[in-house]
């Protein structure tokens, strides 16, 4: 729907498919960062998790986001300028919501 709302019409299966596999990067890149920061929080109540459980190191855990953002960020570009603006901008929202934006929603 997002797509003929903003183009008129169906986008190719090349930019689908680019828009889905940068927004699916960008979001794991989020949710491993998430991982990151909560180590402490997680050895405490979820300590099968892959970091707490040694599975993964906290460097790994890094290197992968970091890998997995740049993924991300290099497929929006490949769509347009726009998009990766976009995408910048989900990152920084992700990226502020696991170490101070967490903490402020705790807080209240």
């Amino acid at each position: 729907m997002g797509q003929i709302l903003a183009l008129g019409e169906f986008a190719s299966a090349y930019e689908t498919t680019l828009g889905f596999l940068s927004v699916f990067f960008i979001s794991a890149s989020i949710l491993v960062l998430n991982d990151y920061f909560d180590v402490e929080t997680d050895r405490l109540n979820a300590s099968d998790r892959p970091i707490p459980s040694n599975l993964v190191t906290t460097s790994e855990a890094l290197l992968l986001s970091l890998s997995l953002m740049f993924s991300g960020l290099v497929l929006s570009y490949l769509i347009s300028s726009i998009a990766l603006l976009l995408s910048i901008i989900l990152l920084i929202i992700g990226f502020l919501y696991n170490p101070t934006l967490t903490v402020l929603f705790l807080i209240n």
